[in-house]
């Protein structure tokens, strides 16, 4: 046997796949309407028109796989030292082909359910999550205004009993300036409030200025 009955022996076209090649164009004939006309329900126009293109489209698909199988054949009868490169090739394509089409699938219906029940879960926590928010955000405004009215008395008070003390002092001060004394030294106390006492005589000044 020479080389080229053996090359063509090898090519995997034979004239059964040339016949199933040519099978699918018949497929292509106007196929005849589905309709019964003795019941009178003839499918809709465009209900009748979808089903044909799918058939078409369907029938195209084989035709171009049946035309990619015989084009790969003559290249290996004219190439038989690529028949183990294409086989790979084809192989580990399709390999990555399955792969991709179970990435494609999404979750499982099991997973689908896990989803549902985790994302009720979820949305329950953060539910709670706002309402303990809510609860520390109260809490943390009583702790801030705890004894803030009773400061904010305090404070006048304070205020209060400096101005008198500084209208007492302004008032004696000529008396204990006759006698040489010093209030300070009469009164310990005042030595710690002079500080004070001196702020609010500046203030005391600085509105009547402005006034």
């Amino acid at each position: 046997m020479d080389a080229t009955q053996a090359t063509i022996e090898s090519a995997p076209a034979s004239a059964q796949e040339v016949h199933a090649l040519v099978e699918p164009a018949a497929a292509l004939e106007p196929a005849e309407p589905s309709g019964n006309p003795q019941s009178g329900e003839e499918p809709t126009d465009a209900a009748a028109a979808k089903v044909d293109r799918r058939k078409l489209e369907e029938q195209l698909h084989v035709l171009k796989r049946k035309e990619f199988e015989l084009r790969r054949a003559l290249v290996i009868a004219d190439h038989p030292e690529l028949a183990d490169v294409i086989r790979v090739l084809e192989g580990r394509a399709y390999a990555l082909t399955r792969a991709e089409a179970k990435l494609a699938q999404g979750l499982t219906k099991a997973e689908e359910r896990r989803r549902e029940t985790t994302e009720k879960k979820l949305s329950s926590l953060r539910e709670k999550r706002a309402e303990l928010d809510a609860q520390i955000g109260a809490l943390e405004s009583e702790l801030r205004s705890l004894g803030a009215e009773r400061m904010q008395v305090f404070e006048a008070e304070q205020r209060q009993a400096l101005e008198q003390l500084l209208v007492a002092l302004g008032t004696h001060e000529p008396a204990l300036r006759a006698a040489e004394l010093d209030a300070a030294s009469l009164v310990p106390e005042l030595a710690g409030f002079l500080p004070k006492i001196q702020a609010l005589a500046e203030t005391l000044v600085a509105a009547r200025d402005a006034s």
